[in-house]
C-alpha cells in the first residue's frame, strides 16, 4: 500500500512536468563546428600591381601557378584565402569614382612589421599609419594598389 501512494504521486509530477514543456520548443542544437571564412574576394584594378603587392611584398602563395592575363588568383595566408579579380559583380553597380574601399581592415600577421613597411614605402606603398606598439604587438596599417587597407601585426 505504502508504495502505491508514491508511486501515483511521483507519475502525476512526471506527467504535469511533460505536459508542461509541451508547447515550448526545444534549444537549438549547438552547430557541430564554426563556420569557416574561406577566403576574401577584393575586385582589383591592375592584377600585376596586385601581385607585387600580395604575392612579392607580403609573401601569401598563389594556389595554382598564375599565368599571363589571369583575371583571378587566390592567394593563400595560413589560413584564408585573399581572391584577386579584375572583374566586376553583375549584381553591383560599378563605382563612378575613384574612392579607395573602406570599411573593412583585414589584419595579417607577419614576423617584421616595421621591415615590411620600410620594404613597402621603399616601393612606393602608402603607409596609411606607421609602427606602434601595443600590448599584443606593433601595428601598422598599409594600403595596396587599389587602395584597401590592411594592418599588418607582429606579435
Amino acid at each position: 500500500m505504502r508504495r502505491r501512494r508514491i508511486a501515483v504521486p511521483l507519475g502525476l509530477i512526471c506527467s504535469a512536468l511533460v505536459l508542461a514543456g509541451a508547447g515550448r520548443p526545444k534549444p537549438a542544437a549547438p552547430p557541430a563546428s564554426a563556420p569557416r571564412v574561406d577566403h576574401i574576394l577584393l575586385e582589383v584594378k591592375n592584377m600585376d600591381r596586385s601581385l607585387k603587392f600580395y604575392r612579392d611584398e607580403l609573401g601569401l602563395k598563389p594556389e595554382k601557378p598564375v599565368k599571363a592575363g589571369d583575371d583571378f588568383v587566390v592567394l593563400q595566408a595560413a589560413n584564408v584565402g585573399v581572391a584577386l579579380w579584375t572583374k566586376h559583380w553583375d549584381w553591383s553597380p560599378e563605382p563612378k569614382d575613384d574612392r579607395a574601399p573602406q570599411g573593412m581592415y583585414p589584419h595579417v600577421v607577419l614576423s617584421d612589421v616595421r621591415g615590411t613597411v620600410e620594404r613597402l614605402r621603399k616601393d612606393g606603398y602608402k603607409v596609411v599609419a606607421e609602427p606602434k606598439g601595443f600590448f599584443y604587438g606593433t601595428e601598422a596599417f598599409v594600403a595596396d594598389p587599389d587602395g584597401f587597407v590592411w594592418s599588418l601585426i607582429s606579435q
